[in-house]
């Protein structure tokens, strides 16, 4: 378990819990970074100890839920 996954999930908890959004209980962040040359990498955080198939998962949830209602607005905008 690395530094930066403590920080992240105990940052994360902490800015849920600000919102009133519940107890953080597993997250991936998935990042875009750009370092000191402009050069773009892509980061997968996840909390502590989760397995990556928890991972996939989650990320795959993610995007079936954004996926749908996406799908469903350009098919509606050019009916």
């Amino acid at each position: 378990m690395s530094a930066l996954t403590v920080d992240m999930e105990q940052s994360l908890a902490a800015v849920l819990a600000e919102h009133e959004r519940g107890m953080l209980a597993r997250a991936v962040v998935i990042a875009e970074l750009l370092d000191d040359e402009g050069e773009r990498s892509l980061s997968v955080l996840t909390t502590p100890g989760m397995p990556e198939w928890d991972a996939l998962g989650l990320c795959r949830y993610g995007a079936l839920s954004i996926e749908g209602p996406t799908a469903a607005f350009f098919t509606e905008a050019g009916e």
